[in-house]
């Protein structure tokens, strides 16, 4: 179907999440095939991004991404394991370098936007903070800033820094096997009545606490307690893990639905300038602290990217 005869085609939410994944999918499947690194999160960013510029009708209610968030949750809470706890005290370097790395990443992209990208005080200040796309666009918006200059900045810095980080650390470190489709396994049926437990509690302690991002953070604190605890020992299964890729790579890349190529054009290349600045940054920051601390450069660059919370988590879990 052409362009022109995607504009006049609007299907139900439904179908349109599923055209979204089934886009997604397809692109997924062809980054495994051609055994590129992170082929499942990349692929359905790079599909869904190529159709929402050809105006396909791909997207997905809030309400679906707001599921896919509970489960990065509990796979990111699963992470915590009681060797973690006992390591929390090495992490304080770690903790005050990130936030000298905050100060000079979020002052160097704010003088950015004002001055190349011409963007208003406001809008410039949410451009530079390398917060969650979702999370900084709902806050600006509140604060007056220019919407749709803002949602651009952050969708191009957020799918700039998942496609360009994962191919530069698979290269430094030289070593990288691509990711293959294990076969599928289950939580047993206890570890599953748990996880479940632990999503909708997890829900509830966000709202309630009032948590940034709650349907994230609030199911990673529950379920990173009950890991912690013991109660549950196993790590999220393989194809679960797969899936979730697949599903917020296809939500990242359909953010741009509805933008013609011509409008994206100038604010684009800018976006990934800054994008590619603060990446810069981030290098820098990495390598001083892996000199300090001793800790893994590549594990500290995924720590430090400016690609939003969800979206680095998820792939630091999947390298």
């Amino acid at each position: 179907m052409s362009a022109g005869r995607w504009r006049g085609y609007e299907p139900s939410g439904s179908l349109k999440a599923a055209l979204t994944f089934s886009i997604g999918a397809l692109g997924a499947w062809v980054f495994h095939w051609l055994s590129l690194p992170l082929p499942w999160l990349l692929g359905a960013v790079s599909a869904s991004l190529l159709a929402s510029l050809a105006h396909a009708p791909v997207g997905i209610s809030g309400r679906l991404r707001a599921v896919l968030l509970v489960v990065l949750g509990i796979m990111l809470g699963a992470s915590f394991t009681p060797d973690v706890l006992a390591r929390a005290g090495d992490w304080i370097p770690t903790l005050i370098g990130v936030v000298a790395y905050l100060a000079v990443v979020t002052l160097a992209a704010f003088f950015y936007c004002r001055k190349w990208v011409k963007m208003d005080r406001v809008t410039a200040v949410f451009s530079a903070l390398p917060g969650g796309l979702s999370q900084m666009v709902i806050v600006g918006e509140e604060n007056g800033a220019d919407i749709r200059s803002l949602t651009l900045t952050h969708a191009v810095r957020v799918a700039s820094v998942l496609m360009v980080l994962p191919l530069f650390l698979t290269c430094w470190r030289e070593n990288a096997a691509p990711a293959d489709l294990l076969p599928p396994m289950l939580w047993s049926q206890r570890d599953a009545l748990i996880i479940i437990g632990s999503a909708a509690g997890g829900v509830l302690l966000g709202h309630l606490a009032r948590l940034p991002a709650h349907y994230l953070t609030g199911p990673l604190l529950v379920s990173a307690a009950v890991h912690l605890s013991g109660l549950v020992s196993t790590s999220a299964p393989p194809a679960i893990s797969i899936l979730v890729q697949i599903a917020l790579g296809s939500a990242i890349g359909a953010r741009f639905s509805g933008i013609s190529v011509r409008e994206l054009g100038r604010l684009m290349l800018l976006a990934f300038g800054l994008a590619l600045m603060m990446m810069g940054i981030t290098l820098i920051f990495a390598a001083l602290l892996a000199a300090g601390t001793g800790l893994p450069f590549d594990a500290l660059v995924l720590a430090l990217a400016p690609g939003g919370f969800a979206e680095m988590a998820l792939a630091a879990l999947s390298m």
